[in-house]
């Protein structure tokens, strides 16, 4: 119902539940428009939020984000490159997501090739592939017509749900329900993997499968989440924390919640973006308005704790 354009309460159910010509502006506003990015945001909401609560457990460090991995960079670059060569639509977003996926390759190779155990070692590999694939996308900018291309490299990396279509919910519903799922079923075996590999295995768990899991199926998520919502800073970072400030540190609680408050948050930040001006606010903006705040409160509020936010 909220918009620039106003549904009312009566307006809203009589264009959904009656066959009545009436309302079928709104009617196609509801189904067209907004059902469409609404379902989107409620999924990448949830996919960014859990891939950050994951990838702070699984590093040991309550602020690592998705972004910290080079993923994001990596679906970013696919799709500037796939908008410089004239590509459009779904095939901006298959850029996307293939490159998104062939940086963590990539990150995991040069972490391997380091032949170091420490989990610092593949965060410093995301850290470089995100930096040279950050040369990559200025380059790119760079070779890009000034006039058309440049503007839409741009305004896709600042991220919007403006160009979703229900056949983008299509695909992207079953990526986020069938990772999203997995991730419940072995929370509990988060929670160990957390400990490190030496305390996972005197437990019994097999470290290395589950970390090589739990890597593939947050950088799934994000990959997807990148790929049809563009770049979205904040979400991974904070919610987390929301959740394990309201539940503890149990990743079998703090999980489900994630997901939950994660959802919510990002579909605030999408009536937001497009309800306040005549052009739409892009979401990274959005969400750091919202983000920011939240998170110095989290800080605050932790402040003097012995488990401190920024221990590893």
């Amino acid at each position: 119902m909220v918009g620039k354009y106003t549904i009312g309460f009566n307006d809203f159910f009589n264009a959904l539940f009656t066959s009545n010509n009436e309302f079928s502006t709104d009617r196609s506003v509801i189904m067209n428009l907004r059902l469409p990015r609404s379902l989107m945001a409620i999924l990448v909401g949830a996919g960014l939020s859990v891939s950050g609560l994951v990838y702070q457990d699984l590093f040991q460090n309550k602020l690592v984000s998705p972004d910290f991995l080079g993923v994001s960079s990596g679906a970013s670059v696919g799709a500037a490159l796939s908008i410089l060569i004239g590509m459009s639509g779904i095939v901006i977003c298959l850029f996307s997501f293939t490159f998104g996926i062939l940086t963590m390759v990539c990150t995991l190779f040069i972490a391997r090739a380091f032949k170091n155990k420490s989990p610092i070692i593949l965060l410093l590999s995301g850290i470089i592939m995100g930096g040279f694939l950050e040369a990559c996308l200025s380059f790119i900018k760079f070779m890009a017509d000034t006039d058309s291309q440049l503007g839409e490299i741009t305004f896709w990396l600042l991220g919007s749900f403006q160009n979703v279509v229900m056949n983008d919910v299509y695909i992207m519903l079953p990526i986020s329900l069938i990772c999203i799922v997995i991730l419940i079923i072995i929370r509990w075996r988060i929670n160990i993997v957390a400990l490190g590999k030496e305390q996972a295995e005197s437990k019994g768990l097999n470290y290395g499968f589950y970390k090589g899991l739990l890597i593939v199926i947050v950088t799934i998520l994000t990959s997807a989440s990148v790929a049809f919502a563009g770049v979205i800073g904040w979400v991974g970072l904070v919610v987390p924390h929301i959740a394990r400030l309201l539940v503890g540190r149990n990743t079998t609680k703090s999980l489900p919640l994630t997901i939950f408050i994660g959802a919510i948050f990002m579909l605030i930040c999408d009536i937001v973006s497009r309800s306040f001006t005549f052009s739409e606010i892009p979401l990274s903006a959005v969400s750091g308005f919202i983000g920011t705040p939240i998170f110095i409160g989290i800080l605050a509020f932790k402040k003097g704790d012995k488990n401190d936010i920024t221990r590893s």
